[in-house]
């Protein structure tokens, strides 16, 4: 019944291309094309088509009764976006509900890993145009340090950008600059107080908003010796004060973290043919365990409770030497960062299992960020043990990653894994016309198809909605 009340999320959408998606005021013109689906998509209301999905599960197109069916899509929405069923998107779960259910569902793997996407998309990039010119470059290892205005701040002109040796030389724009910095970076990579202003709804530069975490960690817990954080119930009005765009940035909800294990296995005796390319485990079970903090009870969204499982080289055998198998473990979106990483080290914290942390793969480190890494990584470990219950003894190399290794490889503030659904700008249009924003806090949000989409849209606001139309036209045949 839920998936016959969510079909004209996912039909009408199915007959709309995504290309068909750009910002600001000209948004619907392309979508006239395809009247007939949009009106399916809208059919319960344009908030609830483009909203999350808390009215079909807690009312009042449709309630959910069933306790073990909530966990359930508690425990799918948290896999989307980091946040229970009610908060994620409503096109996202929609679609996800269609499309497991259909007749040969499959998870896909891209060949050769995932550094085959990145590959694809740059191809897309620098694809030769029609009079066999290069339409573009992706250049790699460049640090922007800002993006450059003109001097009353009304148009982007490019970028300023460091080089691998410290160099640091200007890029020109030809029509703009599409920004996919997460937007709680915005205000750092703006230099110009003119365009700051714009951005500010044309008043001077405001103090930056601290935004609000998913996770909460009461201050009397100590979750580095286990669990000491919950998801923070949604406050309707939290951010009701916020009007310009760099209010909306800043105050972001930010959702929660990721731990990561990598490991590889000296597979002999295993027989690949026996495991699965993906695994979710449950740690505590769907429904948690009895623990409540704060006044809050575990459950399927709690702290490292779903833990993802990836054994992709039972697909492809090219991911891993002959005779070895690479696994990836992660909790996904539920590891908290105040309260266990804010410190940058974990230096006052106290190590929990057993106390101090263990000797792997022959290598032992005193330093309490190596130490923490290894104590918050027991769930994983125990998700990798739950496929093959003697994988420490057959492992060759293990490699933790933190929140910490997000914040600073990836640049995500606080290792975040993107914005709160309700909180992504409604497209990438700025008060700036050349400059536009995409990437996870941009509508749709969080997930590599959502974020492709918002990309997508954000380079067809730099043509006239005219060759838009005209490209669509081409897309047709």
């Amino acid at each position: 019944e839920l998936r016959r009340v969510t079909a004209p999320l996912v039909t009408g959408a199915a007959e709309i291309p995504a290309m068909a998606m750009r910002p600001g005021d000209t948004a619907l013109v392309p979508l006239l094309r395809y009247l007939p689906p949009l009106f399916k998509i809208i059919s319960n209301g344009v908030e609830a088509s483009t909203g999350p999905f808390k009215p079909y599960i807690d009312g009042p197109l449709f309630t959910v009764k069933d306790k073990w069916l909530r966990d359930w899509l508690d425990a799918l929405a948290f896999s989307l976006s980091g946040l229970p069923a009610a908060r994620t998107s409503a096109g996202a779960m929609a679609y996800v509900l269609f499309d497991m259910h259909r007749e040969g569902a499959a998870l896909d793997y891209p060949r050769g890993g995932l550094g085959e996407v990145v590959k694809a998309l740059a191809k897309g990039v620098e694809q030769k145009s029609n009079d066999g010119s290069v339409s573009g470059s992706v250049y790699l290892r460049r640090h922007v340090e800002s993006i450059n205005f003109s001097e009353d701040g009304s148009r982007a002109t490019g970028l300023t950008v460091r080089k691998p040796n410290g160099e640091t030389i200007s890029v020109m724009a030809n029509d703009g600059v599409i920004c996919n910095a997460p937007v709680w970076s915005l205000r750092n990579l703006i230099k110009n107080s003119n365009a700051l202003s714009k951005l500010n709804g044309g008043d001077s530069p405001s103090v930056r908003v601290n935004p609000v975490q998913s996770w909460m960690t009461p201050d009397k817990a100590e979750p580095s010796s286990g669990r000491g954080s919950v998801l923070r119930p949604r406050q309707e009005s939290q951010r009701e004060d916020e009007t310009s765009l760099l209010e909306k940035c800043d105050g972001a909800e930010l959702t929660g973290s990721f731990l990561h294990l990598h490991v590889a296995l000296d597979a002999k005796g295993l027989d690949l043919d026996l495991l699965e390319p993906h695994y979710t485990v449950m740690d505590r079970g769907l429904e948690g365990d009895d623990m409540v903090i704060d006044g809050v009870p575990d459950d399927a969204c709690g702290e490292l409770n779903m833990i993802a499982l990836s054994n992709p080289c039972v697909l492809d055998k090219s991911l891993s030497p002959e005779g070895y198998v690479i696994l990836h473990a992660y909790g996904a979106a539920n590891e908290p960062y105040d309260g266990v990483w804010a410190d940058g080290t974990g230096s006052d914290a106290t190590i929990g299992e057993g106390g101090t942390p263990q000797e792997t793969n022959g290598r032992y480190s005193s330093s309490s960020y190596e130490a923490l890494k290894s104590a918050r990584a027991a769930p994983l470990w125990r998700a990798v043990e739950s496929i093959i219950p003697d994988a420490r003894e057959r492992t060759v190399l293990a490699l933790l990653g933190s929140p910490k290794t997000h914040e600073r490889y990836l640049r995500r503030p606080k290792g975040s894994y993107g914005a709160a659904f309700e909180d992504c700008l409604k497209d990438g249009s700025t008060p700036i016309p050349n400059l536009l924003l995409c990437g996870d806090g941009v509508f749709p949000g969080i997930g590599i198809p959502s974020v492709a989409l918002s990309g997508a849209s954000a380079a067809n606001g730099m043509i006239s909605v005219l060759e838009h139309w005209r490209a669509l036209d081409n897309l047709k045949s």
